[in-house]
């Protein structure tokens, strides 16, 4: 997959934040002007702010006009967020964080699921469950995900039911340079007892669930894929900006 490269603010509020988190800079002090900032790291004004929201979003600093940047906390309460502008962006998702398959299988489609799949009841779908965490994080799950295809030629269909290579075909159905659109919706509910167990919380804990249907740029359906995010550990942003003229 072409992956986009990582803005340069992105990039400075990680390093910023693995040093609070490394407690370089303890809960208390200051980090450095902005001025010194833009010198250290030969960034912008406009980066370095930038950067320092990002931070400020994430709960770890607190910035005053004329007070600098304080240190409040080492442990950001929202462990992972999703920035998202393009269909670029999103697939920015997949790359820094990482889908740990749980099952694969097949499912006849009733009614309701023809309709979410565009195909006749009857037909046999695949689904892929998993959970989804941050790369370079130990074992701690922040949404779990349920990945839904239409019917399948025979050879991806066996792959898709091959849980060693599932996900490999599910990336390369992904592929940001052959999709079209991606439609998706967003809704706060409260986890059930399965998905509550398999994300270590309680059953009844809020979540973010997000549904995103993928097409091809011929308008087919790709994919359909449901999460339910931790609501303490997670948080999507997006950006909105004019069209040029």
């Amino acid at each position: 997959m072409n992956q986009k490269k990582i803005p340069r603010y992105r990039e400075i509020a990680d390093n910023l934040t693995n040093a609070i988190l490394a407690k370089d800079y303890p809960i208390g002090s200051q980090l450095p002007p902005e001025a010194e900032l833009c010198d250290q790291l030969d960034a912008s004004r406009h980066t370095i702010r930038e950067a320092l929201r990002i931070l400020e979003q994430a709960g770890l600093i607190s910035r005053r006009q004329g007070s600098g940047s304080l240190v409040i906390a080492n442990t950001p309460p929202v462990r992972y967020r999703q920035t998202v502008d393009s269909i670029e962006d999103l697939m920015q998702y997949g790359s820094q964080s990482r889908l740990r398959l749980l099952s694969v299988r097949e499912l006849q489609a009733d009614a309701a699921l023809s309709d979410l799949m565009h195909c006749r009841e009857g037909d046999a779908c695949i689904e892929l469950l998993g959970v989804r965490m941050e790369r370079e994080e130990p074992f701690r799950p922040f949404a779990l995900s349920q990945v839904l295809f239409p019917p399948q030629s025979a050879r991806r269909r066996a792959k898709l039911l091959d849980i060693d290579t599932a996900l490999a075909v599910m990336l390369t159905a992904l592929d940001a340079r052959t999709l079209g659109r991606i439609e998706q919706t967003f809704e706060a509910v409260a986890l059930d007892a399965q998905a509550a167990t398999q994300l270590g919380v309680k059953k009844g804990s809020p979540s973010l669930r997000a549904h995103r249907a993928y097409y091809d740029r011929a308008g087919k359906l790709i994919l359909v894929a449901i999460s339910w995010h931790r609501g303490d550990l997670f948080r999507i942003s997006t950006v909105l900006k004019h069209e040029s003229p």
